[in-house]
């Protein structure tokens, strides 16, 4: 069973709180069941955890606050949160350096800090392009996916790039052996 690190789900928290009120993570909570709530109720920030409770969160999110269908654009909103929200705080000195390359080739570092399974695999650099292959996750989801993209686009302005446009033109959700995510930028 894949595992989270629980600054995964503090920031999920923090952004459903700031985006839709004081009251919005209990809303979210209500559409869990009981063993959810109990195991999400006590996540810290340096613990590990299993990966479906957070996951069924998300999918709580995107019902509750979405739009409906398959795009979980409330989840990619969360992604671009969550980059944010660690490169202003734990992963701050990635800021500094101003680089959109420099910080995906770092990915593979900063990902095991937060995940048990995965492993990224960056193409060749191109200016102002990258592509990175996940390979390995233990989580095939739709939702995450989207939060991924979501975390790719706000980890590529954190880093001095404008207008950063994301992709997966491959993904296991869709019966790929990895996903792959595409950036371009101004």
């Amino acid at each position: 069973m894949a595992q989270f690190k629980g600054t995964i789900f503090i920031a999920t928290q923090m952004f459903t709180e700031q985006t839709f009120g004081a009251d919005a993570v209990a809303r979210c909570m209500q559409q869990l069941d009981a063993s959810d709530r109990d195991l999400l109720a006590g996540i810290s920030a340096v613990g590990w955890y299993p990966v479906e409770p957070i996951l069924r969160y998300h999918h709580a999110l995107e019902r509750v606050y979405g739009n409906g269908g398959d795009r979980f654009e409330v989840c990619e909103r969360l992604g671009q949160f969550s980059a944010e929200w660690a490169i202003r705080g734990i992963l701050k000195m990635f800021v500094r350096f101003k680089s959109p390359q420099f910080l995906m080739q770092k990915n593979g570092t900063v990902w095991s800090r937060y995940h048990d399974t995965g492993r990224w695999e960056m193409g060749p650099e191109q200016p102002q392009r990258m592509t990175g292959k996940l390979h390995e996750f233990a989580v095939r989801d739709a939702a995450f996916c989207a939060r991924l993209r979501g975390w790719v686009k706000g980890a590529v302005k954190m880093t001095g790039g404008r207008d950063p446009q994301v992709s997966e033109p491959t993904c296991r959700c869709r019966g790929g052996e990895h996903c792959e995510f595409v950036v371009e930028w101004q």
